[in-house]
């Protein structure tokens, strides 16, 4: 689960800011980053980012996180 230390330790507000940097890390080619971040959110996080991806990214390699996110199921 990712938790408020988590959040705080990596300078985040929200667990939005989270999946965004799933997100980055995967346009910036950090596959394996983007994993362990990915594996650190319980089902109801990765539910939730999958939902938020869907529904405010834009970015081209948003289908490419959903895709990595469900894989860590």
């Amino acid at each position: 689960m990712v938790s408020m230390k988590i959040l705080k330790d990596y300078d985040f507000k929200t667990i939005t800011e989270y999946y965004d940097y799933i997100l980055q890390s995967i346009i910036n080619g950090q596959r394996q980053q983007a994993i362990a971040l990915a594996e650190q959110m319980n089902i109801k996080q990765k539910k939730e980012a999958i939902e938020y991806l869907e529904l405010y990214s834009m970015h081209n390699q948003s289908d490419e996180c959903k895709k990595l996110i469900l894989s860590t199921f």
